[in-house]
């Protein structure tokens, strides 16, 4: 076999034959490294390069790598022959354009502008490692900050102008579905001229057959949608489907001003945000999955009594109650690629799949992308059966829309042709569960990122329906995503695929327990992914994890191992090596095997292997409520009411109130000296006080909580008479509250666990711990302040507890309850005296750096009384 220049010395030769450049292109990837995903042939260019090919590097690191013919070189290319070029990794949303001369190699960043050459490298026969998908790894570091839009945010900063624009124009009387229908029809307009250019049928020069020139010279004799669909019946003849094209929803549109409607198709031209001009045939081969995660919005005219001369802008604005989460297109590759890494090419293009929250189509696309690749070793027909098998539903109309265009133009550019249906239909999963039982059966593949709804955004009736259908299934308030997940177990056939992106708390969460158990009965998992360390959805707080299960099919079959990877970083390296099968140890993720016995446990702790052996030691010891209560903190109902400053506080009436704690004011080991406000507890000692006895001994406090009466009876429970409404909702105990103990916020990213020596503090819904046996001494305290401000029990707290937004780990009382903790009676005397001391000298230490050493030193005792290995204390992070 030739090496690594030899191939070179062929895709760059004038001489190399269209069939020997295209095995010379897989030998390059094969040889190199590389993940090949498409091939691009450009006549514009085809004087100066012999081929493109689109590359992967992991899922997440993507380039065009273009080839020059010998002698020619990219420095010597014209600006605008530059933009042509780049054009081709632009409008497949790459950012990296590698031109690759037969002596050199340069990297370019596309979206700077100018473009941007990052690298360059010399080649010769002895020295091509830079040709190497890891060289590129490395170069894909040194990524400028960019000057010019991505694709996707260029062509949506588009569209959204003209949404509000033409809505203003229109006096908002577009509706959603309307405005929707107008840019679908505009977009696979301008996807059937571009695949007209790359299939050779029509000219660039051609311009009069371009829609622009349509409506630039039939504006004054014809309808908008006229021109439209003239336009389209010069690519598609015959029918045109309603998805297509549907003449009387976007008949608004004929009202818009000549000028209007020339400025606004002109914009599907030339990107005014880049450099580049738009290629919708190249879009639509790869990058419009992405294009529609982002188009899919809804249309918002925000209330306002304003009144004003001119028409309002509408706003674009996501739906919460729809749960619409789009999806990363490394996810859905790694979904697509791992399907057909299970099966060989012909059963993989047979599969009969499904999305029953299809959103913009993204995973049923990205499946026919590798279904149907190479579309040139397929038969027209093989590849209309594949698009004939995927199946989607949405409750959004408007996705719905989306998804059909996606998947048509998709069909559009691998055989020239529209299909006759596509399988994409708007409706409420659940409803069409509830009126035909059985329609959703036998799929080989589900697969999903549902809606994440929690009961706060659920209407009445869908919690209603959510509870009757998943009665068995669940326990409390059932989020909607779990009903999803039972509707792809129940739909699957034995051996189907499901791949799902669910939220973290599905592994951990009371409520979704029973589904953890019906899965791992009904199904195997095959993978599951732990992304709560990374950030997945940069516009919303949810932390997820991709899975991926298999329904069991013979009783008799050996039990597949399961796959599982913990993620800090590094994304698309670690799913490569999941689609690789390679176990992998590093510092930014793991990637191992365990058995299905791991999913027996009631809660599933995805961790590194080392830190699975600390867990599994830690089983072994007593947990912190064989020493301590732990309580929740008090809950008010009216914070405003209740809590105010000392200020404020009648100086008659200071017995009644006690200085309030809140999270931000507790410090790490210590609590401060004094607090901003002050909580009203009624309470003589023990005793709680009347009603009749705080009018009686405290009138100003009375007066006060009765020019508040108004807001304190509007609370849920004095309005279903289970409170007084004078009343906090739960004020705790003094004998549990207001007495030596340790107190921590109830949201961190670091231990901060407190001392509060004197008992003198209360505490909002934060956790506190006191001791369960009471003792004149505090030493029992403070062992388990430096035990829980130790790294190795705040390692068990943080992954065993709910992740929020900014990688905030949120501690309940149950969680700290079952933490495994040393048995302090078994701590060697000379030992607990020296813990004894660092701690009082932390508590009392105001300087920086001594509380750094003092901490220090005190987490390596804590590891000690654990029996950490220096291995497992690297592990979970500490310093050696």
């Amino acid at each position: 076999m030739d090496n690594e220049f030899d191939i070179l010395l062929r895709l760059t030769s004038d001489l190399t034959s269209p069939p020997e450049r295209s095995r010379a292109l897989n030998d390059f990837a094969q040889t190199l490294g590389w993940h090949p995903t498409d091939r691009f042939e450009t006549d514009d260019l085809g004087g100066v390069t012999t081929a493109h090919l689109l590359v992967e590097h992991g899922l997440e690191h993507t380039a065009v790598i273009t080839f020059f013919r010998q002698h020619q070189r990219y420095v010597d290319l014209s600006m605008s022959e530059k933009h042509r070029l780049l054009s081709i990794s632009y409008n497949n949303l790459v950012d990296w354009h590698i031109q690759v001369q037969f002596d050199e190699i340069l990297f370019v960043f596309n979206r700077s502008d100018p473009p941007k050459i990052v690298q360059t490298s010399k080649l010769s026969r002895h020295d091509s490692e830079h040709l190497r998908s890891e060289a590129f790894e490395q170069v894909s570091g040194q990524r400028p900050n960019p000057n010019v839009p991505a694709l996707d945010d260029a062509l949506i900063r588009t569209i959204s102008f003209w949404k509000r624009n033409l809505a203003a124009e229109l006096n908002n009387l577009p509706t959603n579905e309307e405005l929707s229908s107008l840019f679908n029809t505009i977009m696979f307009i301008r996807a059937a001229e571009d695949n007209a250019v790359r299939m050779h049928r029509r000219d660039r020069s051609e311009e009069s057959a371009t829609l622009y020139e349509t409506c630039r010279i039939n504006a004054d004799r014809s309808h908008f949608t006229d021109c439209l669909s003239a336009t389209l019946r010069r690519y598609i003849p015959g029918n045109l489907p309603t998805y297509v094209l549907d003449e009387a929803r976007i008949a608004i549109f004929n009202k818009l001003q000549n000028s209007t409607c020339k400025a606004l198709i002109g914009d599907f031209y030339q990107n005014k945000f880049a450099p580049y001009r738009y290629d919708f045939s190249l879009m639509s081969k790869h990058a419009l999955s992405r294009i529609y995660e982002h188009y899919v919005s809804i249309l918002r005219i925000e209330p306002t009594e304003q009144l004003s001369f001119l028409p309002s802008i509408a706003q674009e604005k996501s739906e919460r109650a729809f749960g619409s989460v789009y999806t990363p297109q490394f996810i859905a590759r790694f979904f697509a690629r791992y399907l057909r890494e299970q099966m060989p090419p012909s059963t993989f293009r047979k599969i009969r799949s499904l999305d029953p929250a299809c959103g913009s189509g993204i995973f049923l696309r990205t499946l026919l992308e590798l279904q149907c690749d190479p579309p040139s070793d397929l038969t027209t027909d093989v590849i209309k059966s594949c698009f004939q098998r995927v199946n989607g539903y949405d409750k959004d109309e408007n996705a719905c829309q989306a998804s059909r265009l996606s998947l048509a133009l998709l069909h559009l550019v691998l055989v020239d042709d529209l299909p006759v249906t596509l399988n994409i239909h708007s409706a409420q999963i659940l409803d069409l569960i509830e009126s035909n039982a059985g329609l959703l059966r036998d799929y080989d593949a589900i697969i999903a990122n549902p809606p994440f709804v929690s009961t706060t955004y659920q209407d009445p009736g869908l919690r209603k329906q959510l509870s009757d259908y998943m009665e068995e299934y669940s326990i409390g308030r059932v989020d909607l995503y779990l009903a999803f997940l039972r509707i792809a177990i129940d739909a699957l056939k034995p051996g189907g695929y499901g791949l799902f992106v669910l939220p973290h708390n599905f592994l951990l969460a009371k409520n979704a327990s029973k589904m953890r158990e019906y899965l791992r009965g009904a199904c195997w998992i095959r993978c599951l992914v732990d992304l709560k360390d990374v950030i997945v959805f940069s516009d919303v707080g949810a932390y997820v994890v991709l899975m991926i299960f298999q329904k069991r099919a013979i009783a008799a079959l050996q039990e597949p191992s399961a796959t599982l990877v913990k993620c800090q970083d590094w994304v698309g390296k670690a799913l490569q090596y999941v689609l690789e099968g390679q176990q992998v140890e590093s510092n930014l993720f793991s990637v191992y095997d365990v058995d299905q016995s791991f999913f027996s446990d009631s809660e599933w702790h995805i961790l590194p292997p080392v830190e699975a052996g600390i867990k599994k030691r830690f089983d072994k010891l007593p947990i912190l409520r064989d020493y301590f209560e732990v309580r929740e903190g008090f809950i008010t109902g009216a914070d405003d009411v209740f809590l105010i400053p000392r200020s404020r506080i009648p100086k008659a009436d200071r017995k009644i109130y006690v200085p309030y704690l809140s999270d931000r004011e507790m410090g790490v080991y210590y609590v401060p000296g004094k607090t901003a406000r002050y909580l009203f507890y009624p309470f003589d000692g023990s005793r709680r006080l009347t009603e009749d006895e705080v009018k009686r001994d405290f009138p100003d406090t009375w007066e006060y909580l009765c020019s508040h009466r108004r807001i304190l009876r509007q609370r849920s429970p004095v309005m279903k008479g289970q409170l007084e409404w004078w009343m906090p909702v739960r004020p705790r105990k003094p004998e549990h509250m207001m007495r030596p103990k340790l107190v921590t916020p109830h949201l961190v990213l670091v231990p901060r666990f407190a001392f509060d020596k004197e008992g003198s503090y209360a505490v909002s819904h934060s956790p506190f711990l006191f001791p369960i046996e009471r003792t004149g001494d505090d030493s029992l305290l403070r062992v388990f302040l430096a035990v829980l401000n130790s790294t190795p029990c705040f390692w068990h707290i943080s992954s065993h507890s709910h992740s929020y937004q900014r990688g905030y780990a949120r501690l309940e009382s149950a969680t700290l309850s079952s933490t495994p903790v040393p048995d302090p009676t078994t701590i060697d005397p000379a030992i607990l005296k020296h813990l004894l001391r660092l701690v009082d000298k932390r508590i009392a230490s105001t300087d920086l750096e001594d509380n750094q050493t003092c901490e220090r030193e005190l987490d390596q005792i804590v590891a000690g009384l654990y029996c950490l290995s220096a291995k497992e204390r690297l592990g979970i992070g500490m310093e050696l």
